[in-house]
């Protein structure tokens, strides 16, 4: 029974780059110039000694520094090193690229590992393993993810501020009510007794009123006389013009 060592190829891919070399290359004649170039027959043996490699060199050629004429070289050398049992699978995938590892473990599922190998099948399985490597799909493209710049938050709304409620307007002062005013005594009517008083007093003042200004006029004429003769005249007189009258001299009889 062959040997078969898993591998993971559900993420095996092939470089877009490597791609374009390989299809611009003539690769089935290639290889069969590789296989049958010492004359051997479709139904002889091959040994890896008639590929014309190592180990090291057919590792080194399906490395990352791929050259189209060295990677199937170093393909043909490695399926049939394994196929006659030299080399293990996975010491030969061993730090080798996902294309090439794919190549190698898909070429070695198709043959008995430590039976041999015929010419015509090693050129059959290396044509099989190529086609299978470059059916891979090209690596996805990384895309770098900008992160997302946080929307600002929008700035609350100020709220309004609220009115300020009208003062109320002061209630008018009551005007004072005005002072009644103080009604008038109403005058006591006079009776007949308090008339006849009345007539009493307002005679009696007369009269002192009378006696009054004779005294007054005695005292006066007492005083004028009193005076020399010359000083009575004028004095006299002084009075009668203050009066409006005029001043004559009577001579006695």
């Amino acid at each position: 029974m062959s040997q078969i060592v898993k591998t993971e190829t559900k993420s095996a891919t092939m470089p877009k780059m490597q791609g374009k070399l390989f299809n611009a290359f003539k690769i089935e004649p290639f290889v069969h110039s590789l296989v049958f170039g010492k004359g051997l027959n479709p139904a002889d043996t091959i040994r890896p000694s008639d590929i014309g490699m190592n180990a090291h060199a057919a590792k080194s050629a399906l490395g990352a520094a791929v050259s189209v004429p060295g990677f199937i070289t170093g393909l043909a050398w490695s399926l049939c090193a394994i196929a006659h049992g030299q080399k293990k699978l996975a010491a030969l995938q061993e730090g080798l690229p996902v294309a090439s590892a794919y190549a190698l473990e898909h070429g070695s599922s198709m043959f008995k590992h430590g039976a041999g190998i015929t010419a015509n099948n090693l050129e059959t399985i290396v044509l099989a393993s190529l086609k299978a490597m470059l059916a891979l799909p090209a690596p996805a493209k990384r895309v770098t993810k900008t992160p997302e710049t946080p929307e600002t938050p929008e700035t609350p709304e100020t709220p309004e501020t609220p009115e300020t409620p009208e003062t109320p307007e002061t209630p008018e002062t009551p005007e004072t009510p005005e002072t009644p005013e103080t009604p008038e005594t109403p005058e006591t009517p006079e009776t007949p007794e308090t008339a006849a008083a009345s007539v009493a007093e307002s005679a009696l003042a007369a009269e002192s009123a009378l006696a009054a200004e004779a005294t007054t006029a005695q005292s006066y004429v007492r005083a004028v006389t009193a005076l020399p003769r010359d000083e009575a005249e004028q004095q006299l007189r002084a009075i009668a013009l203050a009066l409006g009258f005029r001043l004559v001299r009577i001579k006695a009889a």
